[in-house]
């Protein structure tokens, strides 16, 4: 007798099937968003990690993707050294197949893709059911999850005037940037926990990592002389969307005044369901000693660039305890808390670690 439920990696001829997975499987929460993929799954996957990983449950008997997982890495800075780290993202279950064994499942078939690395991984706080099953360690045959600090994205309005006047002097970039632009980074990125590694020659390239990414796209700041700052836009639009797909009952009926009052006093309106929201991150940002002056000078350049732009809001995100995340404070924005952990079949990973150092996640590629 052939076994209904495999669990096997991706093939390309799987992508309208994971397309249908995301938009059957909103994130829960006060506001519900769908993370969508289009035109291919596959290149959503490939800017968050260097090496594919991605596994499905596929229903043998209906001949449909019933759940997936993926477990790739890439090189990110671990004590200041670089390190090939797993992500664990895109856990997801269809509506069909959800209660059951479908997670043990997925668990039990899990030692045996990442052995005993252990992974990153992070969990929307709104997101109740996944913190107090998994994130709580309460199932069987699952890996262990240890909590690794804890991430904050803010979408920035884009609309208001920016008062701030930077100190420092902020342009754009150009291909004669390059080398200093790398050393820049490779001196100040390492500092922080978990920074994704880079490589700049790459950026307008084929490689599906830097997908969409542009040169111009990033701003320099300058001391005397020296480059003391950079970060860069990034607009996903075309490979990578997020659909409202509801708001919970008292939000929904609050909705009409929320956004009679921004119109009033400014700040981002919430848009009608099924909408898609407009937005660019804010990514791949270093500062110098991480001075919060000159992320502040950062922002207000970009700020200014995007105030005519199409855009409704600018995301970042930083760990809680970042100084930089005071920076953004000064803004009209909507926040959104995550927990990381670290996770495996093995023992807790973060005594190991320097406990000195901020972690950094990149929005954009979660």
């Amino acid at each position: 007798m052939s076994q209904r439920f495999v669990i096997r990696p991706t093939e390309e001829s799987d992508a309208p099937g994971l397309s249908e997975l995301l938009a059957d499987t909103p994130q829960e929460g006060s506001i519900q968003l769908n993370f969508e993929r289009e035109p291919n799954y596959f290149w959503a996957t490939d800017v968050g990690t260097t090496q594919r990983d991605l596994w499905v449950m596929f229903d043998t008997e209906q001949e449909r993707v019933a759940g997936a997982f993926s477990m790739g890495k890439r090189d990110v800075y671990v004590d200041g050294e670089r390190q090939a780290i797993r992500y664990g993202s895109d856990l997801r279950i269809h509506r069909d197949y959800q209660g059951g064994r479908s997670l043990l499942r997925f668990f039990k078939a899990l030692p045996k893709v990442i052995g005993d690395d252990y992974y990153q991984t992070v969990i929307l706080e709104e997101n109740e059911a996944s913190l107090s099953t998994v994130g709580g360690n309460r199932l069987k045959l699952q890996p262990k999850y240890y909590p690794y600090r804890r991430h904050r994205t803010n979408m920035i309005d884009l609309r208001r005037r920016e008062k701030h006047q930077p100190d420092c002097q902020v342009r754009r970039a150009t291909r004669d940037d390059l080398t200093l632009m790398q050393s820049f980074f490779d001196d100040n990125a390492r500092d922080k926990q978990f920074y994704p590694c880079y490589d700049f020659s790459q950026v307008g390239s084929d490689d599906p990592y830097y997908r969409d990414i542009r040169l111009e796209d990033f701003f320099l700041a300058f001391e005397g002389g020296e480059l003391v700052g950079l970060t860069g836009l990034w607009d996903q639009k075309k490979f990578k969307q997020t659909r409202i797909a509801g708001y919970a009952k008292g939000i929904a009926i609050a909705r009409p005044f929320y956004n009679l009052y921004t119109k009033i006093v400014g700040g981002l309106s919430l848009p009608p369901a099924g909408s898609l929201t407009s937005y660019v991150n804010l990514h791949s940002t270093v500062v110098k000693d991480n001075r919060s002056d000159v992320f502040a000078d950062l922002l207000a350049s970009v700020r200014v660039e995007l105030r005519d732009s199409h855009y409704d809001a600018l995301v970042v995100g930083f760990d809680v305890e970042d100084p930089l995340q005071k920076v953004t404070d000064g803004y009209k924005k909507v926040e959104l808390f995550s927990l990381h952990f670290l996770a495996g079949f093995c023992d807790d990973p973060s005594p190991t670690l320097d406990q000195n150092r901020l972690m950094y996640l990149e929005t954009a590629r979660l």
